[in-house]
């Protein structure tokens, strides 16, 4: 494991210990934390810093992410299916690249990364930087790791995380982004301090998600899936609040249809 990875996780547990390795990495623990000794799975390839995380409620959204007939078509027809009513999955990750304005030399955290679509796109220009993917559903990282296998991309580490547990270090990443996964976390404003937190001085964070709309049938379908699945929609001035509240500066968005791609930057 390069040393260039582990400089940028932290302890969820204790929120300052610094996990290091113990042992073969391939058998037992991966890391252990050298202030409160919780020790981190390394699964498969797969750094496993979200724990005991319960199984999600049935038919929910997270328990879709997590069921396999879905994670098998995920990237090439379940998420542009599901995108396209309210955006446009093309647009989506032409507009944050556009926003993040990645270098070869860049640290990108790509949270809510699923199988890693966007994740290996960005990871193309990112070629001398460390590229981490982070998400809650293990079997969609497992599914990433084989389309990595896969792939001639070999900068790029995945890590199972939990927002509300958050597991990486302050100053850590150029750039964040986050795309299919603000509308589903809870705790946001803690998520954006998060965030910001771990943005270098000058550092940007880039997310996509759906806004709400005033009425008709959009919205009385917005409404349903809301109180069915805790899917949260936006309206831009919320984003913004947050970013702001935050400690972001620098705010600037596009929107197509419902969907929303924002840029906050850390002065």
């Amino acid at each position: 494991m390069e040393i260039s990875i582990l400089e940028k996780l932290a302890c969820p547990s204790c929120a300052g210990g610094k996990p290091a390795p113990q042992g073969p990495a391939a058998a037992g623990p991966a890391l252990i934390c050298s202030s409160c000794g919780t020790a981190y799975l390394n699964r498969g390839g797969i750094l496993d810093f979200a724990g005991g995380v319960g199984r999600p409620r049935l038919l929910s959204s997270q328990w879709a992410m997590e069921f396999r007939p879905i994670i098998s078509l995920y990237e090439r027809v379940w998420r542009p299916l599901v995108t396209f009513p309210f955006s446009d999955l093309a647009w989506e990750l032409e507009t944050a690249s556009k926003f993040l304005a990645l270098s070869p030399r860049h640290d990108l955290l790509d949270l809510a990364c699923g199988p890693g679509n966007f994740t290996r796109r960005f990871a193309e220009t990112v070629t001398e930087g460390a590229v981490v993917g982070a998400d809650l559903s293990l079997p969609m990282l497992r599914k990433g790791a084989r389309e990595l296998e896969a792939s001639c991309v070999k900068n790029i580490t995945l890590v199972r995380a939990d927002v509300t547990r958050w597991p990486f270090a302050g100053t850590s990443f150029d750039r964040v982004h986050c795309a299919g996964g603000l509308h589903l976390f809870p705790a946001l404003p803690e998520v954006f301090a998060s965030i910001h937190r771990s943005l270098i001085e000058g550092g940007i964070f880039v997310g996509a998600t759906y806004c709400l709309v005033d009425g008709g049938a959009k919205r009385k379908f917005q409404d349903h899936v809301s109180t069915a699945h805790g899917f949260h929609w936006f309206r831009p001035e919320e984003l913004r609040g947050l970013a702001e509240r935050a400690g972001f500066t620098g705010w600037e968005h596009r929107t197509r249809k419902q969907g929303i791609v924002f840029r906050a930057v850390k002065e």
